[in-house]
């Protein structure tokens, strides 16, 4: 029970409200507890009410309707349960007294408007998680809690692949960042600024020209000029 005590606790982050705002309320077994039901209808009167639970177990708990008592479903629930009527103010307030684990639920009111069959249902502007702490030793019926251990499971493997997404994308560009830049090789750069082998022989070519050349032009100056006197 000290373990369910803390599941409840995480329970309440996963759990979305139907309607409105959740409230958190703890009591210990045996233990009264008092809630205020407010409609947000105000334009107009409603006929009827219901007290609701879900997730745990998902039933109707109460229904009250003007002018009669409240008609309660389940009969452990019987004389557990009172009802102060204000429906004429868009108001119901409850009080559940010898609270049990099994008590423990999400409840949530509907007001109920129009005529016959074709009400409307309004939800009430608050739910209730209400969390009973029973440590007595009587044996704990396992299957009420199986939708419980649904929601923390699957609340936790969502977690779960949350992490591991973010934690992959983190790897992933830490390692794109570290990733050494490609070298070029000395030699290669050497091999670029290299002539090719056809201008080379171009090269030698005209030198050797250039010179053939010039030997020409000397040997010309160098003879006498037998025509001089």
């Amino acid at each position: 029970m000290f373990g369910l005590k803390y599941a409840h606790v995480v329970l309440l982050f996963l759990i979305t409200p139907a309607h409105g705002a959740i409230v958190y309320i703890h009591r210990v077994r045996n233990a009264s507890i008092g809630i205020s039901c407010e409609s947000p209808n105000k334009e107009e009167k409603p006929f009827a009410f219901s007290l609701k639970r879900r997730l745990l177990q998902s039933r109707r708990v109460l229904y009250l309707s003007k002018e009669f008592p409240p008609f309660i479903n389940k009969s452990e629930d019987k004389g557990r349960i009172t009802v102060r009527d204000e429906l004429d103010n868009h108001t119901v307030h409850l009080t559940i007294s010898n609270l049990q684990g099994q008590d423990t639920d999400v409840y949530h009111c509907e007001f109920h408007y129009g005529d016959l069959p074709y009400d409307k249902n309004v939800p009430g502007q608050m739910e209730f998680f209400i969390y009973v702490e029973d440590f007595s030793h009587e044996p704990c019926n396992c299957s009420s809690y199986l939708p419980l251990l649904y929601v923390i499971s699957g609340g936790a493997c969502l977690l779960g692949v949350l992490v591991f997404t973010l934690t992959t994308a983190y790897c992933c560009t830490w390692l794109n960042r570290r990733k050494p830049q490609s070298v070029v090789p000395v030699y290669e750069e050497m091999a670029g600024v290299r002539p090719t082998k056809g201008k080379a022989s171009r090269c030698h070519t005209d030198i050797a020209k250039l010179e053939e050349a010039n030997s020409s032009v000397a040997h010309l100056f160098s003879n006498k000029n037998l025509y001089v006197n």
